[in-house]
């Protein structure tokens, strides 16, 4: 029974999500539908409130999605992120590398439309190359964008599926980076296929440590073990008071919507653990004869494809699976899941980007899955690997 309440509060988000088109609200008609046939007593609810409230690893992420969007805020209104790959551009001249390298470091940068930030650049490096076409241009500034989102530890998704998985951010994004790697080689093997050519300008080196300082210095305290949330919040705030417009970039990075989505979230995973609903699962899973890791695969793609954002599908499927999974294959599992959440986002038809960018560069939607099936299939295959090597060892 409460298997099929479970699923039956996601196919009445699934549903809702389709007419309402707000996940937040349709992450509360799931909770409410679980709770109401489930029979959960009205007390459940408020104690979840009290337990998300008191709990520090929210506030953490709270604190480090926001302080992600401001240097993110920051670095466009500045015009340091422009500077960034322009001087990506004059250090790489040859075509094919500069329009993978463009979107890789806009990648750095986690925005929602991330890919169409840098498709106007990425067509006019590819007018340098009659060989590349549009398709080409599409897919090469899609993939590169969005090969960084595996294991980039600025991405708001990563953040949360580390909180989710109660794992260090640290270990998490050493557990995807074989992912991330596979993803930038297949895509380089695949699609760019071009040696690698470089021109030496002082200019453009110190164009581009000056614009990316920040960037720079999130990932050295971080590697240097410090923590995440404070790195990031300092490293924003100090950068955002060398800028102008501090109040207008300050308000612009308050995304209301992403943090109303977060809460219920955290709502989500408090209410599913107080509820026992991960216990009840289990036993019936198990009495079904149904394989968990089937559950840890399946969800989040199918999230992941049905809204088109990472951290949305992360945050809606985390807190049950897991919950479901035993604590010394968590960290593993959080591999998996969310692999195969980029994976469904990668695939979405309603991914902000796809939309965007299939439209500037003319190109169908099942070209552009034809063509990023073979290096998705590739970093997917890498973390499955993963998986299989941390549980058997």
């Amino acid at each position: 029974m409460t298997t099929l309440s479970v699923f039956l509060g996601i196919f009445s988000m699934i549903l809702s999500l389709r007419y309402i088109k707000d996940i937040t609200i349709s992450l509360i008609i799931a909770i409410l539908t679980i709770g109401v046939l489930l029979l959960i007593e009205p007390v459940i609810y408020l104690n979840a409130l009290v337990v998300e409230i008191s709990d520090w690893n929210f506030w953490k992420v709270m604190i480090t999605i926001f302080s992600i969007y401001l240097l993110g805020e920051t670095l466009n209104r500045s015009g340091d992120a422009a500077k960034f790959t322009s001087a990506i551009g004059k250090i790489f001249p040859a075509p094919r590398i500069a329009i993978s390298l463009m979107p890789a470091t806009i990648g750095l940068l986690p925005m929602p439309g991330g890919a169409m930030f840098s498709a106007p650049m990425v067509k006019e490096m590819a007018f340098g190359d009659p060989d590349i076409t549009s398709e080409d241009s599409m897919v090469t500034n899609y993939w590169f964008r969005h090969s960084m989102e595996y294991f980039w530890p600025l991405y708001p998704a990563i953040v949360i599926a580390a909180s989710m998985a109660n794992t260090p951010l640290k270990s998490m994004v050493v557990g995807m980076l074989p992912a991330g790697i596979a993803a930038i080689f297949a895509g380089y093997l695949y699609m760019v296929r071009t040696r690698l050519k470089m021109r030496f300008s002082l200019y453009a080196i110190r164009e581009l440590f000056v614009a990316s300082w920040p960037i720079i210095a999130v990932i050295t305290l971080v590697i240097l073990n410090q923590p995440g949330w404070l790195v990031v919040l300092v490293i924003s705030l100090m950068y955002l008071l060398t800028k102008r417009d501090r109040l207008k970039i300050l308000k612009n990075s308050l995304k209301w919507k992403t943090f109303l989505l977060l809460s219920a979230v955290f709502f989500f995973k408090a209410f599913v653990e107080i509820s026992h609903i991960p216990e009840s699962m289990s036993n019936e899973l198990l009495s079904w004869s149904i394989p968990p890791i089937l559950v840890i695969i399946v969800l989040p793609f199918i999230m992941g494809m049905m809204t088109g954002v990472t951290q949305a599908s992360v945050g809606l499927s985390f807190p049950l699976l897991m919950s479901l999974v035993e604590a010394r294959i968590m960290f593993p599992s959080a591999l998996l899941a969310y692999t195969f959440a980029v994976a469904g986002v990668l695939l979405s038809p309603v991914h902000l980007c796809v939309a965007l960018t299939t439209q500037y560069f003319s190109v169908t939607y099942t070209a552009m899955v034809r063509r990023i099936i073979f290096p998705l299939a590739i970093s997917t295959a890498v973390t499955v690997c993963v998986y299989f090597l941390i549980v058997v060892s």
